[in-house]
């Protein structure tokens, strides 16, 4: 009997203690289920039905942006379906790009170009290695400096090629417009606002959103890359060049800007070669400052 009361007194001494415990337990139990709740937007995400768009989705908020402003972007009523053959690729015309390029009246406009510009250019060039004459170039042939850079809705366009683009392209589609709409959200623009070429090619020097986020530079230290302006698109074509092994292999830096190897690195440099010389006619110039 005695020993049974001993018993009873030490379990008595025990049950506060258990309790206790338990109760810490439980209290640590539901911090960590309120932990959990609480994870960043980016492992949780309501996923949205449309494979395509539901990449984006992921890619926008696995990249810490929150998912309701993602959400809202993606479901605007603004966003808009372009046919197919609004927004398919266009071959140049090379021989009619010569022609226009390598008139006398349009070599002295890229000189006035560059001297408008004078102090961006040696700046950049500077900096970059890239010759003024070159960037000029890129600049007259992607947007006639500027002047016709296209009137598409960016986001629109890469949406449309992104939805309806085949299974084996499509991604770089969605790619660029998760970098269009991460521009957007770091410099708090509006991306239905934004307007460039059918293919989704920004500004005066015709970046699509992937080369903006990784060339892009803000010349004038305004706060935002902005392609539109000289200040911010000179340095970022220069910047372009200068990360493709522009001083290695000239023609191979100009075919990943422009992506083809055909027409477009000969005729950016012998426009150069033309302003540089200040040089008359037409065709392409054989003695080129900047050899091929």
């Amino acid at each position: 009997m005695g020993e049974k009361m001993s018993q009873t007194k030490l379990l008595f001494r025990l049950v506060p203690g258990v309790v206790v415990f338990a109760a810490m337990l439980v209290s640590w139990l539901w911090a960590d289920s309120r932990a959990v709740r609480s994870i960043t937007p980016a492992a949780i995400v309501s996923p949205i039905e449309d494979v395509r768009l539901g990449y984006v989705q992921r890619q926008l908020v696995n990249s810490g942006f929150q998912e309701t402003e993602v959400n809202q972007l993606l479901g605007d009523s603004r966003l808009e379906l372009y046919p197919v053959k609004q927004v398919a690729y266009r071959a140049p015309n090379w021989p009619v790009v010569k022609r226009k390029l390598y008139r006398t009246a349009y070599v002295r406009k890229g000189k006035s170009f560059i001297a408008a510009n004078q102090a961006t250019f040696d700046s950049a060039q500077q900096e970059f290695g890239v010759p003024q004459e070159v960037v000029a170039g890129i600049i007259a042939i992607e947007s006639d400096f500027g002047s016709n850079a296209g009137s598409t809705l960016i986001f629109n366009a890469l949406y449309s090629r992104l939805k309806q683009w085949p299974e084996e392209k499509w991604l770089g589609q969605a790619n660029n417009l998760v970098a269009l709409a991460t521009y957007c959200f770091e410099y708090r623009l509006d991306c239905y606002n934004i307007k460039g070429s059918y293919a989704g090619a920004i500004g005066m020097v015709q970046f699509m959103p992937n080369s903006l986020l990784a060339y892009g530079i803000d010349g004038d230290k305004d706060g935002v890359v902005d392609l539109s302006k000289p200040a911010d698109a000179i340095p970022s074509a220069a910047n372009f060049l200068k990360a493709h092994g522009w001083q290695k292999n000239k023609l191979k830096a100009l075919t990943s800007y422009y992506g083809n190897p055909v027409g477009y690195p000969g005729i950016v440099l012998t426009y150069a070669s033309l302003i540089a010389k200040d040089a008359q006619g037409f065709g392409e110039c054989n003695s080129c400052t900047y050899k091929r």
